[in-house]
């Protein structure tokens, strides 16, 4: 069997995050070690809940009766594979570092996982504030019971009480030198504290793989910004700065997925319904309030079809990246950049800067960096490893 990667996935979930959370804990060739959380999409609050609830669907998806009613094959395999996977889960950032907070609650609902605990507001797992003693639980259940049947649910988590920063410099401290990747869904806040804290630990990560920004192309949440950069563009700052130390016990490798890439690979809603809809399991029937509630906004708003797979693509990058020798041959373009970030502007907070000129006897304004842009990717191949992972479905 494949041998899976470790990473650490720090997000704010979000619609897009639960696709790559998922994609994460459904693929054998990634080791989930933790997952940290932060504000963005919406309150840390909300976000807690929201994961809590994600694993809590997955849990009921690998369900041991479930499971042993399944017949023998790759789709049983893999989600017995699903049930070795406990990540560590720690809570973080509720702020920017220091811009005004931000949030994207008119995208992914103000529960940020598209009203979902709104309309049903028994969905998450009994026990999820009780176990970081947040919210009162009272009430909690029973409409996740009537949409995924009365199973029980596999506890896939184990619980820190380390603040989520202290948590990474902890895995990444106990586990041997550049091994442990982090990939950064949403605002880097999380892995800008720690690498402020202890950036000779934080180095020892293998690399950073970010989604967010965007170069070439407009922003999504204001004409020159993307959500994540613009929601903390001093974290982004700072890891963009460790990116290109003259100190190697402190320089780290950056991977940035941008909306240049992002956009590139989209899900249809028709494809959607087509293929995960019917499977009428735990899993599906969740995807299907959730995607629906997305697929209908976009439709609404923008008269869009699709959506694009923003956080999801990291993980098919991040499988890539371990698993590939040749990323060219697969469908990826990198270019190392020197890329800055706009922190204080008023109408450009978050905008990415990219040094374009060939020549020039002055240089650039700022402190310069040595991103690894990924600017191109195969959509069909990346849709064919997140339907199997996910849904178990064969998309080729």
């Amino acid at each position: 069997m494949t041998k899976a990667s470790p990473c650490i996935i720090d997000c704010d979930p979000g619609i897009d995050d639960t696709l790559a959370i998922l994609h994460a804990m459904g693929s054998p060739k990634v080791d989930v070690r933790a997952i940290t959380l932060t504000y963005g999409n919406t309150n840390i609050n909300n976000v807690t809940k929201n994961l809590f609830t994600i694993l809590h669907v997955l849990g009921k998806e690998v369900n041991a009766e479930r499971l042993a009613s399944l017949s023998k094959g790759p789709n049983r395999d893999r989600l017995e594979h699903i049930r070795t996977k406990k990540p560590v889960i720690s809570v973080g950032a509720t702020k920017p570092l220091v811009a005004e907070v931000n949030y994207g609650e008119d995208f992914h609902g103000p529960d940020g996982l598209g009203k979902m605990h709104m309309n049903d507001p028994d969905l998450a797992p009994t026990d999820w504030a009780e176990c970081l003693g947040l919210l009162n639980p009272e009430g909690l259940g029973k409409e996740l019971d009537e949409a995924a049947g009365e199973m029980h649910s596999e506890k896939l988590y184990a619980l820190s009480k380390r603040i989520a920063h202290d948590e990474i410099l902890h895995q990444l401290a106990q586990a041997e030198p550049k091994t442990i990747t982090l990939i950064a869904l949403g605002p880097m806040t999380n892995l800008a504290l720690a690498y402020e804290k202890d950036p000779i630990t934080f180095a020892r990560c293998k690399q950073v793989i970010s989604m967010g920004g965007c170069i070439d192309i407009p922003g999504n949440v204001s004409p020159t910004s993307e959500f994540n950069y613009h929601a903390c563009p001093h974290s982004v700052h700072k890891i963009l700065q460790a990116t290109a130390t003259k100190d190697a016990d402190k320089a780290i490798t950056l991977y940035m997925l941008p909306t240049d890439v992002t956009h590139q690979v989209s899900l249809e809603s028709t494809t959607f319904r087509k293929y995960v809809t019917p499977l009428e399991t735990p899993l599906s029937k969740f995807s299907t309030l959730l995607m629906g509630f997305l697929f209908d906004l976009l439709s609404e708003r923008l008269h869009y079809t699709a959506m694009n797979l923003h956080d999801p693509l990291c993980i098919g990058f991040f499988i890539d990246l371990e698993h590939e020798s040749d990323l060219a041959q697969v469908g990826w373009r990198i270019e190392e950049r020197d890329i800055r970030i706009e922190t204080e502007g008023h109408l450009t907070r978050g905008m990415l800067v990219s040094d374009r000129r060939k020549r020039s006897t002055k240089a650039a304004p700022g402190v310069p960096s040595r991103a690894q842009a990924v600017l191109k990717a195969d959509p069909q191949r990346y849709l064919t490893s997140m339907f199997n992972d996910i849904w178990g479905v064969d998309f080729s």
